[in-house]
């Protein structure tokens, strides 16, 4: 049974997407010590240099530190009343799979549920601190409702630049020049991509038609792409997550990250398809991910030492 990870007014039933949008209801503002946190963080002294992890020319990454480096997720499957919000049910799948996944990488996973708007800027702020010398990259993945451009956590909305920000390289001196690792699920608005029929032409071998978004071969780069549903199987948990962790588990070690990222598009792509055959509208829907890098080198990772 496939749902949407964003808000929609009055959802017919289950099999729809299934939350409504805020009506009209505030959340609590910032305490004056989550304030005093989050104006540390960017209040903090512009580092002017940083300790090279790798040569200039390198290729890669380096993977030769100690310890991978930890990986934060952060999912979300209840919400407090007032934002009007149904549960995200499959969400704790992906976040088992991806804890499994991650672990299995080398990476040593921080997972937190259902956390206030509070706790997850004090979590990310305590990450921020931390020395991160010995790691060799960050991951933080976020499993929530969205609409474009704010995720929601418990009680509250934040913009997803607050995750990455207390990161960059003036902020974060023992990160600097190591790849930092963001992967979203949830919704970036509420159109839908019914897709387009690709059939093979009179000349091709194939094996037959099939159906690609309409987003496809775009490279842009979330689990869905700016103004449109994510969709989660309330069974098996979330295509993104799904698509994830099954390339990382198969190709993590063999393949570079973005061509293993090319892949993950792929699954999610051809993959699936919503199936909500009571509500005609959101049925045999489509998804593409969107994945925007800025990586300045390829991202492969080495099986650690014992």
């Amino acid at each position: 049974m496939d749902s949407a990870d964003t808000n929609m007014r009055n959802p017919p039933n289950e099999n729809t997407p299934n939350e409504n949008p805020p009506n009209g209801d505030s959340v609590d503002p910032p305490t004056p010590w989550l304030k005093y946190l989050v104006d540390s963080i960017q209040s903090r002294p512009v580092v002017p240099h940083a300790k090279m992890p790798v040569e200039r020319t390198a290729v890669y990454y380096n993977m030769n530190h100690k310890k991978r480096g930890i990986a934060i997720i952060l999912n979300h499957e209840h919400f407090r009343a007032n934002l009007n919000l149904r549960s995200r049910s499959g969400t704790n799948l992906d976040s088992k799979k991806l804890e499994n996944t991650l672990q299995g990488l080398g990476f040593d996973p921080w997972s937190y549920y259902d956390r206030s708007l509070e706790e997850v800027h004090q979590i990310i702020a305590k990450a921020s601190t931390l020395d991160h010398s010995d790691h060799d990259a960050l991951i933080v993945v976020v499993l929530t409702h969205g609409e474009q451009g704010i995720l929601y956590a418990n009680d509250g909305v934040y913009k997803p630049d607050s995750l990455w920000l207390p990161f960059t390289a003036d902020k974060c001196k023992s990160l600097a020049g190591k790849p930092k690792l963001f992967f979203i699920q949830a919704c970036q608005g509420d159109k839908l991509d019914s897709g387009v029929i690709m059939r093979p032409t009179e000349t091709d071998s194939g094996t037959g038609s099939y159906k690609i978004p309409i987003h496809a071969d775009f490279l842009i780069a979330y689990s869905t792409i700016p103004g449109y549903y994510s969709w989660r199987n309330t069974s098996k948990g979330s295509w993104f997550m799904q698509a994830l962790c099954e390339e990382l588990n198969e190709n993590g070690f063999l393949l570079d990250l973005l061509t293993i990222m090319t892949f993950v598009n792929q699954r999610v792509a051809f993959d699936f398809e919503s199936n909500t055959p009571d509500n005609p509208g959101m049925h045999q829907q489509k998804q593409i991910p969107c994945i925007t890098y800025m990586l300045t080198r390829l991202v492969k990772f080495t099986r650690k030492q014992n």
